[in-house]
């Protein structure tokens, strides 16, 4: 397989949004699971035991904690970041939304991503991406490390601020009001 630095100084194609719709209409990415970050098509690992676990736990933990009334958790759903970007975060919390919406949100109240193998690209493209569609609280579940890199105050396409936690303390969103997560009392540890 090429690499981008294989071809530079050529220029990769990009796909927006709707060529991205039509490819996997017409079975392009049948059988994978696939994000659209930035023009690219990230083709995303098999989901192992650690990560799905703590989607559920994460996903009991913010249904409880948010208002039905005021805001809805979306599961692996997409988000219409940008004309090039349809991200699919593990869990998102975002505003409630009267009727059936026509698109995916453009944006969040909370994103979390756990990542067991994609540490780079949440750290990275993702977290780019998150402070550009004006996420104010982006959290990355690092599942090796058993710690949370929680990213907030987006300014200029970028996270201002961006500080470690680990599993053992108590976060608390500073954008969903009432969510407060011990990863360690939920894995009962």
């Amino acid at each position: 397989m090429l690499s981008a630095a294989e071809v530079a100084p050529e220029r990769l194609w990009s796909l927006d949004r709707r060529r991205y719709h039509q490819l996997g209409e017409l079975g392009a990415f049948d059988g994978q699971r696939v994000q659209l970050v930035f023009g690219a098509v990230i083709t995303m690992s098999p989901m192992g035991t650690p990560h799905s676990k703590l989607v559920r736990v994460l996903n009991r933990a913010l249904v409880t904690q948010t208002s039905a009334d005021d805001h809805e958790v979306l599961v692996q759903l997409p988000l219409a970041a940008a004309d090039d970007s349809e991200p699919e975060p593990d869990l998102a919390v975002v505003r409630a939304s009267r009727g059936i919406p026509d698109d995916h949100p453009p944006t969040a109240l909370l994103v979390i991503e756990v990542a067991d193998t994609s540490l780079k690209l949440d750290l990275g493209p993702k977290a780019l991406l998150y402070a550009q569609c004006h996420v104010p609280e982006y959290w990355v579940v690092d599942v090796n490390a058993e710690a949370t890199i929680v990213h907030t105050e987006p300014r200029a396409g970028r996270f201002r601020r961006v500080r470690r936690s680990s599993w053992t303390r108590t976060l608390r969103s500073t954008s969903v009001p009432g969510v407060a997560v011990n990863l360690a009392a939920l894995l009962g540890r």
